[in-house]
């Protein structure tokens, strides 16, 4: 009996030291950066000097939504055909006192990539704030909403939105 109980001890013990078990979670780098984004991401600034507006995703599900059917075309060649839905771009910066028109877009990510689009980018019908890929919500690593842009290739697919600066 009294060596049972050694074992089983000596097994919890191990347990409870070895990586994945136990109660307490290891995360990997990259998990360590992007830890709390998705809550951070809840919120996006856009700032339209002198005028800064923190705006709410939620507040997104208020607009005309939008379905567009595009290929995410990344730098490593891969393709992805998918059915994204959204509201376009253009109708969250006019919700939001974005006056038009403007030179360019400075979009900001949570991960710190910084991307820019024209004015006439930003306006196309085919550039929207996606929530949603192929009917179900965005896997949580991309952020409640993510950056589309139909006619364009993946840098300007921007993920885990934070900040939209105008620049006139």
């Amino acid at each position: 009996m009294r060596r049972n109980l050694l074992i089983a001890l000596c097994v919890l013990l191990l347990a409870t030291a070895l990586p994945g078990c136990g109660k307490q979670k290891v995360l990997l780098e990259s998990e360590k950066r992007l830890s709390g984004m998705y809550r951070a991401c809840q919120n996006i600034v856009i700032a339209d000097p002198p005028k800064t507006t923190r705006v709410a995703v939620s507040s997104f599900s208020s607009l005309q939504q939008q379905t567009v059917n595009a290929v995410l075309k990344r730098s490593n060649g891969m393709k992805i055909s998918g059915t994204w839905s959204g509201v376009k771009l253009s109708d969250v910066l006019a919700a939001n006192g974005v006056a038009t028109p403007f030179k360019e877009l400075k979009i900001t990510a949570y991960d710190g990539y910084v991307g820019r689009i024209s004015y006439d980018i930003a306006v196309m019908p085919d550039t929207i704030v996606a929530s949603r890929e192929s009917g179900k919500p965005l896997p949580r690593d991309e952020g409640p909403v993510r950056l589309v842009v139909a006619s364009q290739d993946g840098f300007y697919w921007i993920r885990m939105l934070t900040r939209i600066e105008v620049l006139r």
